[in-house]
């Protein structure tokens, strides 16, 4: 053997060792197939063909009778997930961890397609934790309800995955502060040519979040700030938002809520938007945007390990708007976001005062299935728009939505 063909060989085993000597990459598979069978007693505002409902659809006459008043029920496996869990060899000195996650509540052209819900990686060192990636917003954050239905609490709880840096800093055992840089992606703010990413990606500026929380064995309590400029056009405007949340957990029992007080979240699927609140002199080229504010509250109780019950309460109320909104030569106000509605040919402008909901479940859990049952009444309380962004004319409409879920879990 040639002294080339033996430096070789040793350098190719010397590589082979290094590898094996570094610790190997783990992967762990995770999700479940979900069937869920739901009623609605009418029409109501929902995503995914019905699997996240949110609330009910303003009454809409058409010689005299209420389009929306019109019950649905429907059966779908599309709520199903799966995910990966990776871990890997430590870089700069801190643990990796990354994850996969994606379930079926795309839509194509005439079918469901496999969507992303999560693509993160993590570098943990001792009191300090990065995330590149997408995941869920920090306004969601670690307290959320616990329902059967896919919704979450959305619109009373904010429901948003966004690609984001976020990088935690844990000053001690039980304090940690976060500051986050986002932008949009699937869950989007609305404007001129309806929802998308495009009004974010115009106003340069990302999404900035700032928070704080402190957790002990049994409790949560934590509270941050949201500050969001997005361009429907040549205008920009910026909202700022807040949340306060609380949770008591013991083995069987958990018990949490949240208060949310929010101008223009359209992309976290709650209430409000914003509008056009001065035109020029031609009644049509807007000069200057409004931010609708919104306070929201919830709380869940959940009880059980094997047999569960649950509740959950929330209300969410209009505050109007930061500035009064213009009309155009039309004599119509321009608003973009949740809960807006022209209704009765066109010569009403309406939206949502008033939210609440009273949801109460009962799960059965064995070892890898789920078996579940959730009742919400949800009313939303409509009315004509008025300047200030209160309403005039107040009315109620409710829902009674049933939800039977069955879940395999792996």
């Amino acid at each position: 053997m040639t002294l080339k063909k033996i430096v070789l060989t040793i350098l190719l085993f010397s590589t082979i060792s290094a590898f094996a000597q570094e610790p190997a990459t783990k992967i762990k598979f995770y999700g479940f197939i979900g069937n869920d069978f739901f009623y609605n007693s009418r029409q109501n505002k929902d995503m995914v063909d019905g699997v996240i409902q949110l609330f009910p659809l303003p009454a809409d006459l058409v010689a005299g009778a209420d389009k929306n008043k019109v019950p649905q029920a429907e059966m779908l496996s599309i709520n199903t997930r799966l995910g990966i869990d990776i871990s890997g060899a430590p870089i700069l000195g801190a643990k990796t961890s990354g994850k996969v996650e994606a379930d079926f509540d795309g839509f194509g052209t005439s079918y469901y397609v496999f969507r992303i819900r999560q693509a993160f990686m993590k570098l943990n060192w001792t009191k300090t934790e990065l995330l590149i990636g997408q995941t869920w917003h920090p306004l969601f954050g670690n307290v959320a309800p616990n329902t059967l239905s896919a919704n979450g609490g959305a619109p009373f709880q904010p429901f948003n995955r966004s690609p984001q840096v976020r990088i935690k800093q844990n000053l001690c055992s039980s304090l940690s502060l976060t500051a986050a840089l986002l932008y949009e992606m699937q869950y989007t703010s609305s404007g001129p040519v309806g929802f998308g990413s495009v009004y974010m990606k115009n106003a340069i500026s990302p999404d900035v979040f700032l928070g704080a929380e402190y957790k002990t064995t049994h409790w949560t309590n934590g509270l941050g700030i949201d500050y969001k400029t997005i361009a429907p056009d040549a205008n920009k405007i910026s909202s700022v938002s807040a949340a306060a949340y609380s949770q008591y957990a013991n083995s069987k029992f958990l018990l949490k809520g949240k208060v949310i007080y929010g101008q223009n979240l359209s992309d976290q699927l709650m209430l409000g938007g914003y509008g056009v609140s001065k035109y020029a002199a031609d009644s049509t080229t807007v000069l200057s945007y409004t931010n609708f504010n919104n306070v929201s509250t919830w709380i869940n109780a959940v009880y059980g390990t094997k047999f569960q019950v649950g509740l959950l309460l929330g209300i969410s109320q209009n505050l109007g708007t930061s500035e009064l909104l213009d009309i155009k030569k039309d004599k119509k106000f321009v608003t973009y976001g949740y809960g807006f509605y022209d209704v009765n040919n066109n010569s009403q402008q309406q939206v949502i005062d008033r939210l609440y909901r009273i949801a109460p479940q009962v799960c059965y859990n064995l070892s890898n299935l789920r078996f579940g049952i959730e009742y919400d009444f949800t009313t939303a309380t409509y009315g004509n728009i008025q300047r200030n962004g209160s309403v005039l004319n107040p009315y109620s409409v409710n829902n009674n939505r049933i939800l039977v879920s069955v879940n395999y879990l792996f």
